[in-house]
């Protein structure tokens, strides 16, 4: 009984962790962690099986935050979250699953804070937990974890034009936005580009030092579109353009070879895109062949492209 109790709420733990960590390998450590304090304890005590996990699963993450192995100092070039890649969840643990906080966005402004104020952050805004039962996990008072989740949420906000931190408030793009990126594209267009993209856009693209990327972020639509058009008219002429859609982010997929090489997702601020995420580490582009069998194909090079 005691296991059939964790594996429903396995998927639940996974997306807590991924949340937390932004990493599919830290976070199965997390929740297999989680699942080995589990089974030594005495289930009868337990009244409340959902809140023990998520409440340790949420301290075990505190302390990979907290330790030198989180720490992102060694990393070549920007760094961004690894793509969610849904697990085969429960139905019962489906609507948790689709909520908000899984994207690209979300995951890299969640970087911008301290430990205690991510899983603080987490717990209070995607699994609806009140202060009192935040306390505890963070050991701080609710007074303290009012001040901490007001902190978090200040500190989440872009603060100017060469802060890099994502619009709190843009929507993951859908297929017809990024098909009509791809049109842009395929017809060298910059000047149809700039119409596309927000006066305060960011390119943030992850090489991690094993590919070809954006050393600093680019900001604004002038950079932005130039560095698209120019990377595209280079491109490898046997590469294709496939579109995936992953818990609602939406993914430009550049393969050659069968072989996922560049990642693409974007959010978008008022019909304009504000913040692209380009992903070319092939240690996280591998998390992707799992889904290339979903994706569909377009013709980049039509000028029909995406329509």
């Amino acid at each position: 009984m005691s296991d059939t109790i964790f594996e429903q709420h396995r998927a639940r733990l996974t997306a807590l962790a991924y949340r937390m960590l932004g990493s599919h390998a830290d976070a199965e450590d997390a929740v297999q962690d989680v699942w080995l304090r589990w089974r030594k304890q005495d289930h009868a005590e337990i009244k409340d099986a959902t809140g023990w996990l998520v409440r340790v699963c949420s301290n075990i993450c505190l302390d990979v935050l907290k330790s030198a192995r989180r720490q992102r100092e060694n990393y070549v070039g920007n760094w961004l979250p690894e793509p969610w890649m849904t697990p085969e969840p429960p139905k019962a643990e489906t609507n948790l699953i689709e909520q908000e906080g899984l994207g690209q966005a979300y995951l890299l402004m969640l970087e911008r804070l301290a430990p205690v104020e991510r899983v603080a952050l987490v717990l209070y805004e995607v699994f609806d937990w009140a202060h009192d039962d935040i306390a505890p996990v963070i050991e701080r008072t609710p007074n303290n974890t009012r001040q901490i989740l007001f902190r978090a949420r200040r500190k989440m906000k872009r603060e100017n034009d060469r802060d890099a931190t994502p619009e709190i408030t843009g929507q993951p793009c859908d297929q017809t936005r990024m098909q009509a990126f791809v049109t842009a594209l395929s017809l060298g267009d910059v000047g149809q580009l700039l119409t596309q993209l927000a006066p305060d856009v960011i390119l943030h693209s992850d090489g991690g030092g094993k590919a070809l990327a954006t050393a600093n972020p680019l900001y604004g639509p002038d950079h932005v579109a130039r560095f698209f058009v120019g990377v595209w008219r280079k491109r490898n002429p046997r590469e294709r353009a496939f579109y995936v859609v992953l818990d609602g982010e939406c993914w430009l997929l550049m393969m050659v070879d069968g072989v996922v090489e560049t990642a693409l997702s974007a959010t978008e601020k008022d019909g304009r895109i504000v913040d692209l995420f380009v992903h070319r580490n092939p240690d996280k582009l591998a998390l992707f062949e799992a889904v290339v069998g979903n994706a569909v194909e377009i013709d980049p090079d039509s000028k029909k492209a995406g329509q």
